[in-house]
């Protein structure tokens, strides 16, 4: 049976979250909750607050930013983003985050950024386990933090109003109130936070890239806050612990994952035989469609032998089970008609009746979902000829 388990918005939560480390080095775990933060998008601009905003930061969370040291406001002036949030010692769970996704020496560079950092409460509401997911999927993390992200200009909250929107990082646009208070309808709680190549808002709440939103939408009916895992019924031969394991797989690489799964280990002499290690070891990412040791028994006798003898017909078949340039779920795979594997070939895909994910109409997926470090790796039942 294919299952997705829908973690995207505590995800997203968790990895905007960080950008708050690289951004304004502030920690605001006493933040006013958004219902106290400046005025709706729609009002007018006041005299007031124009003069709060050519002052310097402004807004309810502006009070828990510490009042002298590198972490204070005059203090992040003269720091880059990600440093500014390191000589902050209430920010190590941040900086740690933004270490993870690689992107320190980016958000110190010359800029400018406009940066939305979302509040410490985001952070507290977030359990431990999801938030260990975000930091490990640095693909994941990467595109929600850079969809906080503005790059060359640094926009104050009148600048911000007057562009109404802008283009991120990520690629997707954000949209602000006509104060320049609210980004995407969500408040800043504290305004025109300033650093040596940013300026950075911090706000009440994540926000989710259109993609996750997508997403989201697609796994309404599962259960929220579940983690995405392996499922189907050859996923209880697989080792329960150890480097097969399913935990065990998502720190190798996808050839190096195999050949600890004694489940995989003809696949694994094949690769082998092919020459196609070193491949499937590399950067990715891929979507591999892997046969258990019980596919290649099934083959007609001889057949194998004969396969393992003929490289170039060996390696035309393995490539036919491996999709380059992307980790596709089992709910992602049920949304298509075919995806266009490394062999060149095009290969069908279907849902059954009873919710099983058919591969070419010669498989069907027994353990959906399994991790490793550069894969999604989707265990089959038959071995798919060209």
């Amino acid at each position: 049976m294919i299952t997705r388990n829908r973690t995207t918005k505590l995800l997203v939560a968790v990895a905007s979250f960080s950008l708050v480390a690289a951004a304004c080095g502030s920690d605001t775990n006493d933040s006013a909750p958004a219902s106290d933060a400046p005025a709706a998008a729609d009002a007018p601009m006041t005299t007031e607050m124009a003069e709060e905003m050519a002052d310097g930061p402004f807004g309810p969370a502006c009070d828990a930013v510490p009042t002298e040291g590198a972490g204070s406001f005059a203090g992040m002036t003269d720091d880059t983003a990600a440093t500014a949030a390191s000589n902050n010692p209430l920010l190590s769970t941040l900086v740690t985050a933004v270490t993870e996704a690689g992107l320190v020496d980016t958000l110190n560079s010359d800029g400018p950024f406009t940066i939305f950092a979302p509040t410490n409460d985001a952070f507290a509401a977030i359990p431990a386990a999801d938030l260990d997911a975000v930091l490990a999927d640095k693909e994941l993390l990467t595109s929600i933090l850079t969809y906080h992200v503005v790059a060359g200009e640094s926009l104050d909250a009148a600048a911000l109003g007057e562009v109404g929107s802008a283009e991120t990082v990520n690629g997707a646009m954000l949209e602000f109130g006509a104060d320049g208070t609210t980004v995407n309808g969500v408040d800043v709680l504290c305004s025109n936070v300033v650093t040596a190549n940013a300026t950075v808002h911090i706000i009440g709440e994540v926000l989710m890239p259109p993609a996750a939103e997508m997403e989201e939408d697609a796994g309404s009916d599962m259960e929220e806050g579940a983690m995405l895992e392996p499922s189907g019924p050859l996923c209880s031969a697989v080792p329960a612990d150890g480097q097969g394991s399913f935990a065990g797989m998502t720190d190798d690489t996808a050839a190096t994952a195999a050949s600890n799964n004694p489940v995989l280990s003809t696949l694994v002499q094949a690769v082998v035989a092919a020459g196609l290690v070193d491949t499937l070891n590399s950067d990715g990412p891929f979507t591999i469609f892997a046969p258990a040791n019980p596919a290649f028994e099934a083959l007609p006798a001889g057949t194998l032998d004969a396969v393992l003898a003929d490289t170039d017909l060996l390696t035309s078949i393995l490539t036919l089970h491996v999709v380059a340039g992307e980790k596709l779920s089992s709910a992602d795979l049920a949304e298509l008609d075919s995806v266009t594997t490394v062999n060149g070939a095009d290969i069908a895909l279907e849902v059954a009746d009873d919710g099983t994910l058919m591969v070419n109409g010669q498989a069907s997926v027994g353990c959906a979902d399994i991790q490793t470090a550069n894969a999604t790796v989707h265990v089959i039942d038959a071995v798919l000829m060209p």
